[in-house]
């Protein structure tokens, strides 16, 4: 505020005065010696008034700083003095306490999305044409008590050509899966597994995307790679809502969470533990990085309710 004060001092006194004589030589009277010039060379008004500020603003800077700081301690006694520093030392620890307490609060809410991911984020492994293995994420959406079956949702890519279908859990354990439906241009699936003998099963909530923002921290949960990195979490946030992608036909969330191939099918969840979109694809070449995309689950829940 000090600087802003003096520069519209240093300004007013310009315009009072002009700026014509810009090449000078001041001497005293009876002496032909002249004193120290200053040659200016510029553009416009703006450019020559930035120059002789430049040359002299730190300098009456410095001095009325200073001076009025040096008034002010000695208009105040020393009690004063301690009185007013240790209100502010307050002010500030007082902050850096609230400050201290909303990384907290952050951080433990990723530590229940992180415990969440790991009871119900499974892996999905899909045998097809009798030739080959295809494997992708899923995320346990919903249980069937009286029939004792887990539902979960992945890719219809991850599934697409197969036959035969198992669940893997971070035990290395695998039970048999059943492909209820699925639906290509939504590229969703959906399949079932008993749970009998199963434990520390957890099923995720479903949250809504309509109340996605731009800028909201999310996580995702799946497999990179294949089984070897099983369950990663990675940490991003919202990049964009409603993103239209060449030869899709729906509309995306982008955000920049790490994912790689194995993810797809895997969730993204918000700070309050739901899946809010299903990882789908991820744009990553030269020019092009950090920009993964979710089917938004209003879509999912409405194909799953269809």
């Amino acid at each position: 505020m000090k600087k802003f004060v003096i520069t519209g001092i240093f300004m007013a006194f310009l315009l009072v005065f002009g700026l014509a004589n810009v090449f000078a030589e001041e001497s005293t009277e009876g002496s032909t010696a002249p004193t120290e010039s200053m040659t200016y060379t510029y553009q416009n008004y703006q450019d020559l008034v930035k120059q002789i500020k430049d040359d002299v603003y730190d300098d009456v800077y410095d001095d009325v700083y200073n001076q009025v700081y040096q008034d002010v301690l000695d208009q105040i006694d020393q009690d004063t003095y301690e009185e007013i520093y240790q209100e502010i030392q307050a002010s500030v620890q007082e902050q850096l306490k609230d400050l201290a307490l909303i990384n907290d609060e952050t951080q433990e809410k990723i530590y229940e999305v992180v415990n969440l991911a790991d009871r119900s984020v499974v892996g999905i492994e899909n045998f097809y044409n009798n030739t080959g293995i295809a494997v992708g994420s899923g995320v346990i959406y919903d249980y069937d008590e009286s029939a004792d079956r887990y539902y979960v949702i992945t890719n219809h890519h991850v599934i697409e050509d197969g036959n035969r279908y198992f669940i893997y859990f971070e035990d290395e354990t695998s039970v048999s899966a059943t492909l209820i439906k699925y639906d290509e241009d939504l590229d969703i699936a959906l399949l079932s597994f008993s749970g009998e003998g199963l434990a520390d099963i957890e099923v995720a909530p479903l949250g809504t995307s309509l109340d996605v923002e731009k800028g909201e921290i999310i996580i995702a949960a799946g497999h990179p790679q294949g089984f070897n990195f099983f369950n990663s979490i990675t940490y991003g946030i919202v990049a964009g809502i409603d993103r239209e992608v060449s030869g899709e036909t729906i509309n995306y969330i982008q955000h920049d969470a790490a994912i790689n191939s194995g993810n797809s099918g895997g969730p993204i969840f918000n700070l309050e533990g739901e899946v809010i979109g299903i990882n789908v694809l991820k744009y990553a070449n030269e020019e092009i990085e950090g920009m993964g995309f979710s089917i938004p689950i209003d879509l999912v829940i409405a194909f799953i309710n269809a």
